[in-house]
Formats: C-alpha cells, sequence, structure tokens
C-alpha cells in the first residue's frame, strides 16, 4: 500500500498527542477547511493526486495557480511518458504543495525526489535538458529529520539507477512535438516567401524578430549588439581609408606598378566596395535589413528579393567579396609566374592583364544571377546590411565558405612555389663565388630579403584574417539551426509565450539536442568574423607603406607644385618621370 508520509510541526496545542516527526499514512489526504489559505486543486494534471487542497505561494514562489500551470506544463512530456510512477506527484508536490494548518508549503521528501529523478534524468538529459536546478534532491529534507511530503512506489530511494525507457515510444512522442508552429510575432504579412529551418523543420511564412523583446534576446541582448555594430562600424571606415590611400597611391603612378603587384591594387578597390556595404549599412541602421513586417506590425529580418535594396546590397557584397578573393589568387599566380617560371613583370600584364580582369570581374557574376534566381539573401540583424546565406545555412556554406577556402589553398599553394624559387635565387646569390662585384652581390640578395619580407607579411594578413573568417562562418553554418532551435524553444516555453504569439501547448514546443547552454553563439564569434573582413583592406595599405610610396608622393608634390607655379592663364604640361 502506497504511503504517505506527512511530518508536521504542529502548534502546542498538538504537541502533547504528537511528536514533531509524527507520520501519518492513509489511501488519500483530502484537507478542508482547515486553513483559510488553502484552496481547491485546479491544476489539470494535479487533479487525481491524493490531495485535493493546496496553498499559495508554492515552493517555487508562484502566487497563482495559473502561474504555476503555465511552468508545470513543461514537464508533462515526462508524466505522459511515465518514466517514473513518482514522477507526477512529485511535481504536484512541488507546483501544487499540500494545504495543511501551516501556513507554509511543505516540501516532498528527499526520497520521492530522487525516485522521480532516477526514472527520469535519463530521458531529459538524452533531449538535452539536465535535471532542473529547482529540483535539486540534496536540498530537500530527509523523512527521518523534518517535516515532508512523500510517497515512493518505486520503493527505489538515493541509488543512481537508470530505468529502461521504451524509446520507440519517446521517438514517437518526440515526433508528435515537432509539429512547429510560427507564432503571430514572427509570422510576415505578404506574398513573398520566408522561412526558418527549426528542428529540422521549415516554418513557412516565418521570419526572425529584428528587436529584442527583453524577455527572450534573439542571441544577443541590445547592448551586446550595440557595440557589435559599433564595432563593425569603426572597422568599416577604417578599411574604407586605407583602400582609398592604397587606390591613389597606385593611381599617383600607376605605369611603376606592374603584376604582382598591380593585383593589390584591384583587391584594394574590392575592399574598399565591401566596406561601403557595411557603412551603408551603418547609417540606415535596419530600415534594409528589417523591411520585412510581422502580423503584429514588429519588423522581421529580410529574405529573398523581396526589398530591392536589400538586394543590391547582398549583391554587392558577395560580388566584391568573391573578386577581391579572386584577386588574391590572381596575385598568388603571377608570383609564381614571375618567381618560378622567370617571367619578367612586364610580360605578365602584356600577356595575361586582359585574361586576370576578365576573370575576376566576370567569374562573381554567375554567383549573382544565381542569387537573384535562386534566393539566399537575407538580413543582418547585427550590421544592418544584407549578405548571403545569413539564416540559411547551405547558401553560407556553398557561396562563401567553400570557394574561400578553395581559393585561399590553391593561392598558397601558388605563393609557395614561389616563395621556395625566391629562397633558391638568394642562396645561389649569396654562395655564388664567381661574381666579381661583392657589393652588388650583398645588395640584390637584401633586396631579395625585403621582398620576401614584404610578400610574406601581405600573405599572412591575408591568409590568417581569411581563415579566421572561413571558420566563423563555418561555425555559424553547422550550428545556426540549432541556435534558432534553442532560442524558439527557449520563446516557447516561456511563461509569457503569449506576448510572442504562441497559441499551441508547450507540448509542441521541440526539445533541443544538446545542452541549452551550449546552443547559444558567443559573441566573440561575431566579433572576429566582422574584423577578419576588413583586414585584407587594411593589409592592402600596409604593403604600400614603404620607400617607395614616399618617392611617388614627393614627386606627385613637386608636379602639382610646379603645374602651379606656371599656371597663368594657360594649361600647363607636368614634368613625367623618366625612367
Amino acid at each position: 500500500m502506497a504511503s504517505l508520509i506527512l511530518f508536521l510541526f504542529l502548534y502546542l496545542d498538538y504537541v502533547s498527542t504528537f511528536s514533531s516527526n509524527t507520520v501519518v499514512e492513509s489511501e488519500e489526504y483530502q484537507f478542508t477547511n482547515v486553513n483559510p489559505k488553502c484552496e481547491k486543486i485546479r491544476i489539470k494534471m494535479c487533479a487525481d493526486i491524493q490531495y485535493n487542497m493546496t496553498i499559495y505561494p508554492n515552493l517555487l514562489k508562484h502566487t497563482k495557480q495559473e502561474e504555476a500551470e503555465s511552468d508545470i506544463e513543461q514537464y508533462e512530456m515526462l508524466v505522459n511518458v511515465q518514466c517514473s510512477p513518482d514522477i507526477k506527484f512529485f511535481l504536484c508536490t512541488i507546483f501544487t504543495p499540500v494545504c495543511t494548518i501551516l501556513n507554509e508549503p511543505i516540501p516532498p521528501c528527499r526520497h520521492l525526489c530522487y525516485s522521480a529523478k532516477n526514472g527520469c534524468e535519463t530521458i531529459m538529459r538524452k533531449f538535452g535538458y539536465p535535471w532542473p536546478e529547482i529540483f535539486d534532491c540534496e536540498k530537500l529534507p530527509h523523512h527521518k529529520d523534518a517535516m515532508c511530503v512523500g510517497e515512493n512506489n518505486n520503493n527505489e530511494l538515493e541509488e543512481d539507477k537508470s530505468k529502461n525507457i521504451d524509446i520507440s515510444q519517446i521517438n514517437e512522442l518526440k515526433e508528435v512535438r515537432k509539429v512547429l508552429e510560427c507564432p503571430h510575432a514572427m509570422k510576415v504579412l505578404g506574398s513573398h516567401r520566408h522561412f526558418l529551418f527549426i528542428a529540422n523543420q521549415t516554418l513557412e511564412q516565418c521570419s526572425l524578430p529584428c528587436h529584442n523583446d527583453g524577455l527572450v534576446p534573439t542571441f544577443f541582448t541590445a547592448h551586446i549588439r550595440h557595440y557589435l555594430k559599433l564595432w563593425t562600424g569603426a572597422w568599416a571606415v577604417t578599411c574604407c581609408v586605407c583602400c582609398l590611400f592604397t587606390i591613389f597611391t597606385f593611381l599617383v603612378d600607376l605605369k611603376r606598378y606592374e603584376f604582382p603587384e598591380r593585383a593589390i591594387l584591384f583587391m584594394a578597390f574590392s575592399y574598399f566596395m565591401v566596406s561601403s556595404v557595411y557603412m551603408v549599412g551603418l547609417v540606415t541602421g535596419d530600415q534594409l535589413s528589417c523591411a520585412t513586417q510581422s502580423a503584429t506590425k514588429q519588423p522581421l529580418v529580410t529574405q529573398g528579393n523581396e526589398n530591392f535594396w536589400c538586394s543590391a546590397l547582398a549583391l554587392a557584397h558577395f560580388y566584391f567579396s568573391f573578386a577581391g578573393s579572386l584577386w588574391w589568387l590572381i596575385l598568388c599566380f603571377s608570383w609564381f609566374l614571375v618567381t618560378t617560371l622567370k617571367w619578367g613583370e612586364v610580360p605578365v600584364g602584356q600577356v595575361f592583364s586582359s585574361y586576370f580582369n576578365a576573370f575576376a570581374w566576370l567569374l562573381p557574376l554567375f554567383g549573382v544571377i544565381f542569387l537573384i534566381i535562386f534566393g539566399g539573401i537575407d538580413g543582418d540583424v547585427f550590421t544592418g546590411i544584407c549578405s548571403v546565406g545569413n539564416l540559411q545555412p547551405s547558401f553560407l556554406f556553398n557561396f562563401n565558405v567553400l570557394p574561400q577556402i578553395l581559393l585561399i589553398v590553391a593561392g598558397l599553394i601558388f605563393f609557395s612555389s614561389g616563395f621556395v624559387s625566391i629562397l633558391r635565387i638568394r642562396s645561389y646569390i649569396k654562395c655564388n663565388r664567381f661574381v666579381t662585384n661583392k657589393f652588388e652581390n650583398a645588395e640584390a640578395s637584401e633586396k631579395l630579403g625585403r621582398i620576401m619580407l614584404r610578400i610574406t607579411c601581405f600573405s599572412l594578413l591575408y591568409v590568417l584574417p581569411m581563415f579566421v573568417s572561413c571558420y566563423c562562418s563555418y561555425y555559424q553554418t553547422i550550428n545556426m539551426e540549432a541556435w534558432l532551435t534553442n532560442w524558439y524553444s527557449t520563446r516557447c516555453l516561456h511563461a509569457q509565450r503569449a506576448v510572442f504569439g504562441f497559441t499551441q501547448q508547450r507540448d509542441y514546443c521541440p526539445i533541443t539536442d544538446q545542452i541549452e547552454l551550449e546552443n547559444q553563439p558567443g559573441p566573440l564569434l561575431f566579433f572576429l568574423k566582422y574584423l577578419a573582413n576588413f583586414t585584407v583592406g587594411i593589409a592592402c595599405a600596409v604593403w604600400t607603406l614603404n620607400g617607395k610610396t614616399v618617392v611617388i608622393y614627393g614627386e606627385f608634390m613637386s608636379r602639382l607644385c610646379m603645374g602651379k607655379d606656371n599656371n597663368r592663364g594657360r594649361p600647363t604640361r607636368l614634368p613625367t618621370r623618366v625612367h
């Protein structure tokens, strides 16, 4: 016979009759009219337990049964699966404590907690949830030491045993729970297709809210998102200035720069355009990335080609990012031609210049056309721009991560071959005993050393940030759905879920496959990702900072001054540099 153990600390009137650790046993306890604070249990899950009266506030500080019911429903699945015979009664003793002559709720006994935990903790961990801290069995009283409520149908007290769970029943229930809805706050108004990938499902006409509601932030709090936007804007401006400096330096005396150096000019132009896209996002705020409205008139993340200017930003970002990576490959290939195959700088430009430009500027157009046809464009709520694959991992991988990795690796192969050739040439010059002029020999060796140092520094400033960018994007690719699922699940199970527009019961909320804390993106990931996108433009300016640049600007200023002095109402021909 199941026994209900009540250790009641009675008032002085009852001390003569009962001790402080009295055990009362009965099949059912229907406490009525013993305390004016008692109220009849109205929570459906606990309507048929061994007592029918409860008292509030309960052990979790709920003041009303409505509040307690919204929280206890989160654990209804455990009751339905029957992972422990005591789980239902244990939950009810927490959320609807028995009402007695005392004015405080009586906690459940420790052995009751362990009986429920030993049966149900395994299934909770299977779906990514640890045993809740609010149900910490060690914090509950032992039935021999203090008054508590306890019933143990399992006769398993504090033993850590796992029960055999019917996996087929769990999986069947799991499939039922994964019929997800798009809440009203995320429901898109309009016919243009929007969707989110959550818990292995596609939520049609659904998009991510742009503004934090203060209850369940979209990945980051408003404070972090503010600093993330300032961080991105500051580096975008820095990159833009560095790229302009590089472009102007090349244009002042373009003939002096042949391939492979001229490829850096086009890289600088590409990243100038990329940084300009981010500056547009900084100025416009969320007007372009959040141009969609929900059924509740809240801004949602723009998707697809719905907004022209959003699409224009995304396509420009993709086109010039891709072109910049192609110019890196061209830089390394022309370096390979000059160093390994012993082509001269001028012949490389004369033979391959038109091919290089066609390759770098036309190839990204095919990707642009594909994106226009099939979509893959969405807003970035952290920067205000639109780009490829923020909410669609497959597009992010196929149009960003994979091409970047292939181009980096191909460029490194050409660069390494050229670098080895330079080492051999330098070693030959140092070891050549037949050179009569040792001063020229040392000078040539030193010049090659400077070239090797510059090209190595530039390559590192390109390759390392691009690897960081690719890693961050790849990490986002493999985790975005889990992040969205965890965020959606948190809102779906929230006590104020109605504010978010959920209409289904909590039974339909998804259960994440990993522990909740691991299913959240870290701010550092996005800080590094955006910084890496601008480092290449800064590296181009670093390349131009040398003695040659000082000479070029000196000659340019001299030409300007001479032209100004001789300008007396007639055009003056500026002197050209004699090579």
